[in-house]
C-alpha cells in the first residue's frame, strides 16, 4: 500500500516550484526550500511569518486586498493567479506568479496554499524588450513610443490643475554639419548631446529624440519660465559650437497634449524661420503676430 502522505511530503520537499501553506491569519506555516528562494529568506525563520514582511513595497496594496481577492475567486469557483514581486535583504528583487487557492483548516478555519513560480527571468526579457521598444538605438533616449508613453504617465490621471511644459528642440544647419563631417560626426553629435543633455537635466525632465536632429522634452510642475531657462542651459551644452533652436509652451486647460505639443513645433518652427539660434514661448509669438 503507498503511503501518500510521505509521498506527498517528498514532493513537496523536491519541487522547483515554491510552495507555502500558509493559516487563518495569513501566517507561514509549512514552506519549501523553493519559496524560500524566490522570498529570500531562509526556511527555518518562514513558520509564523507574513509574506506581506518579503513583499515589494510597489506590491504591499496588493497584498493587503488579497483577503478580499481571495473571497471574490472563491465566488466565482476559482483559484487566484497573479504576479508579486518580493524584495531580498541585499534589494534583489525576484517576481513570482502565485496561484493561491483556500484549503480546509483545524476547526473548520479557511487556510491558503500558495503555488509560486520564479518568473523574473522572464520578466527581465520583457522589460529588456519593453525599453528596447521605447528607446532610441543611438542615443539611448526616448523614443516616439517612449515619449508617448511618458506624457500618458504624466498627464493620467489629469487634474484641472496640472502643470507641464513642452519643448521641441531642433540643430541648426544640421545637414550642412553632416556635410562637413561625414554621417558618422554628425551621430557623435547626437550622441555627445544626448549624454550631455541628461546628464544636465537629471530627474528634472524627460527628453526624446523624436526623430532625425529633433528633440522633445517634457518637464512636469513648471511653466514656462522654469522651462525657458532649462532650453538655455542645454544650449551651452551642444557639442562643437553648433546651436539649436527651440519652440516651448505650457499644457492649458482642457487642452490635449497633442494641441500643447503641435503649438510648440510651430514655435520652433518660427524661431527657425527667424534665423535659428534661439527658443520661442507663447509670448514671443504673441509679439510677433
Amino acid at each position: 500500500m503507498v503511503d501518500t502522505d510521505r509521498w506527498y511530503r517528498e514532493m513537496f520537499e523536491a519541487s522547483t516550484v515554491g510552495l507555502a501553506l500558509a493559516d487563518e491569519n495569513g501566517l507561514l506555516v509549512l514552506a519549501n526550500e523553493a519559496y524560500a528562494a524566490v522570498v529570500g529568506c531562509p526556511r527555518h525563520l518562514l513558520p509564523g511569518r507574513s509574506s506581506r514582511e518579503f513583499t515589494h513595497p510597489d506590491d504591499l496594496a496588493q497584498h493587503a486586498a488579497m483577503e478580499q481577492i481571495m473571497n471574490d475567486a472563491r465566488a466565482r469557483g476559482e483559484a487566484v493567479h497573479l504576479e508579486k514581486r518580493y524584495l531580498h535583504p541585499d534589494g534583489t528583487v525576484r517576481w513570482g506568479w502565485i496561484s493561491a487557492s483556500e484549503i480546509p483548516g483545524p476547526d473548520g478555519t479557511r487556510w491558503t496554499m500558495a503555488v509560486v513560480h520564479d518568473v523574473t527571468d522572464r520578466r527581465r526579457v520583457e522589460d529588456d524588450l519593453r525599453q528596447a521598444a521605447q528607446t532610441d538605438a543611438l542615443t539611448g533616449l526616448l523614443n516616439r513610443r517612449g515619449w508617448r508613453d511618458r506624457l500618458h504617465q504624466l498627464t493620467t490621471p489629469r487634474g484641472a490643475d496640472v502643470a507641464l511644459a513642452l519643448a521641441m528642440v531642433d540643430f541648426d544647419r544640421f545637414k550642412s554639419y553632416n556635410d562637413q563631417y561625414g554621417h558618422g560626426g554628425g551621430d557623435r553629435l547626437l550622441v555627445q548631446f544626448s549624454a550631455a543633455a541628461v546628464g544636465l537635466l537629471g530627474g528634472r525632465a524627460s527628453i526624446a529624440r523624436w526623430g532625425g536632429e529633433e528633440f522633445a522634452l517634457v518637464m512636469p510642475g513648471v511653466g514656462s519660465t522654469t522651462m525657458s531657462a532649462v532650453l538655455a542651459e542645454l544650449s551651452a551644452v551642444v557639442p562643437d559650437d553648433q546651436t539649436f533652436s527651440a519652440g516651448y509652451t505650457t499644457l492649458r486647460a482642457g487642452e490635449s497634449v497633442d494641441d500643447c505639443f503641435d503649438r510648440a513645433d510651430m514655435l520652433l518652427y518660427r524661431a527657425k524661420r527667424d534665423g535659428g539660434a534661439r527658443s520661442y514661448g507663447d509670448v514671443d509669438a504673441i509679439s510677433r503676430s
